[in-house]
């Protein structure tokens, strides 16, 4: 009986500061869940494929939720080819969004075993709903055969003004 009554004990003490800092720093959940929403972030990332004559021939529009400092993955393969883009959007104090994008590209080639890494990162303040295009492999400005764009437009939206309010 004496140690059943002093484990409840031990396990009280151990609980106390995890109670103790529930009343203290007590958030409303409700009110947690109002703040993410008025904070979140809408992106909008449509991806392209232009061929030589610059006609799209093939595009995919994904849009995602997320908030300030958290990114959106992009990932497209394709034969010999694996471009993975980071987009983070970042809420500056003037209410300006910071666009930082990350793109990473692997390309190989069919003739030999050999297998390229390029890396980029750039940064644009943007306004919400403003359009910026991102060119993970750069823009491809030659007149050879076969040569294609692969362009990302990106829009991000704050929260009120996707819901109107």
């Amino acid at each position: 009986m004496w140690q059943a009554a002093n484990l409840n004990k031990k396990i009280l003490i151990a609980l106390l500061p995890f109670i103790l800092n529930s009343f203290v720093y007590a958030v409303d959940v409700d009110d947690a869940l109002k703040y993410l929403k008025d904070r979140s972030l809408n992106l909008k990332i449509i991806t392209r494929i232009i061929n030589e004559q610059g006609k799209t021939i093939w595009d995919t529009e994904m849009s995602r939720i997320t908030i300030s400092g958290k990114s959106v993955k992009v990932k497209l393969s394709g034969v010999n080819i694996l471009v993975i883009t980071d987009i983070t959007p970042y809420i500056r104090n003037d209410q300006t969004i910071l666009l930082v994008s990350q793109g990473e590209v692997w390309i190989g080639s069919s003739e030999s075993e050999e297998l390229n890494h390029y890396s980029t990162i750039n940064s644009l303040p943007v306004l919400s709903g403003e359009s910026v295009l991102f060119f993970p492999l750069g823009v491809i400005e030659t007149m050879d055969t076969k040569i294609y764009n692969i362009e990302l437009e990106i829009q991000v939206f704050q929260q009120e003004q996707v819901s109107g309010d």
